[in-house]
């Protein structure tokens, strides 16, 4: 569980009530790259020909031959191009049930254009993420296809629309294709194992086409208590992410009309709320950043 329990100020979380995932910082393009992986860590050998399913310009998805434990520091190579870059395992995920094929997710330590790809789609180059033009490819070798088969479950998983990001008592941040206006309320369902949670809320920060975040609305005791159980429930199960779906709720008629967004008195010690709140006066990638921050607990 990310949390923290330091001073605050914007970025920094006060309460332990939250649980934060990995963020998905650029969109992710289904595609075959081959690579050769190779473990940076002098503990762990580990170098296997490996192909991708899906790529960003913070990462990739890959399918290995043997499971590597997160946090692992690994030496990505496209053989074809003699490029290189370095990233860490963020999530590990089986495909079979006798351990002979894993999903790794990576995240790569310099993000930008890695992958080569002539026309890549607008947020591969926002903020520190450089859009490298890229060596051509067009004489390279078209990639081979992956010698293990995607499980149609995980690839629903990996093209989901809809990613919990971070979630507090007070609030929940979503990376969706689908985004609702600010003020547009919404009903919120998770789905852990066999439960669905299901909350009401209003919208207060829209990124569109890439994510919102999310006040809950009604927060007394019942709603504290239940979602301190979801959370619990969530930071159980480590870094797996829960299945979501958000839908347009019945309207707040005691709403008002205004445009503004005003800090409410119970945001307290929920920086993750505070920071839902403020985020309409950052850019994206700015309001990322201080969510990484949370994350990390800085």
């Amino acid at each position: 569980m990310s949390t923290s329990e330091r001073p605050a100020a914007v970025g920094a979380s006060l309460d332990t009530t939250s649980k934060y995932f990995p963020i998905r910082r650029s969109t992710r393009l289904p595609l075959q790259v081959p690579l050769r992986v190779t473990s940076l860590d002098p503990q762990l050998k580990f170098a296997e020909n490996c192909n991708t399913v899906t790529v960003s310009a913070h990462g990739c998805g890959l399918v290995s031959p043997t499971q590597l434990p997160t946090g692992t520091r690994i030496n990505l190579e496209i053989v074809a191009d003699q490029k290189n870059t370095s990233a860490r395992v963020l999530e590990v995920v089986p495909l079979d049930d006798l351990g002979r094929s894993w999903l790794l997710g990576l995240e790569m330590e310099k993000p930008g254009n890695f992958w080569g790809i002539k026309y890549a789609p607008a947020d591969w180059a926002e903020d520190d993420v450089s859009a490298d033009p890229a060596k051509a490819t067009a004489g390279s070798a078209p990639p081979s296809p992956p010698g293990k088969e995607i499980p149609a479950s995980v690839m629903r998983r990996l093209l989901s629309e809809c990613r919990l990001a971070a979630i507090s008592l007070g609030a929940c941040y979503l990376q969706t294709c689908t985004t609702f206006p600010i003020h547009a309320p919404v009903r919120v369902t998770i789905k852990t194992g066999a439960k669905e949670h299901a909350y009401m809320g209003t919208v207060r920060l829209e990124h569109v086409g890439a994510g919102m975040g999310i006040e809950f609305t009604g927060r007394n005791d019942a709603h504290a208590a239940r979602m301190t159980g979801l959370i619990d429930e969530l930071s159980a199960g480590e870094q797996k992410f829960p299945e979501v779906r958000v839908e347009l709720g019945t309207p707040d008629k005691s709403a008002g009309k205004t445009t503004a967004i005003q800090l409410p008195a119970s945001a307290g010690g929920d920086s993750l709320l505070r920071l839902v709140i403020a985020g309409g006066a950052m850019k994206r990638g700015q309001f990322l950043q201080e969510l990484e921050k949370q994350r990390r607990g800085e």
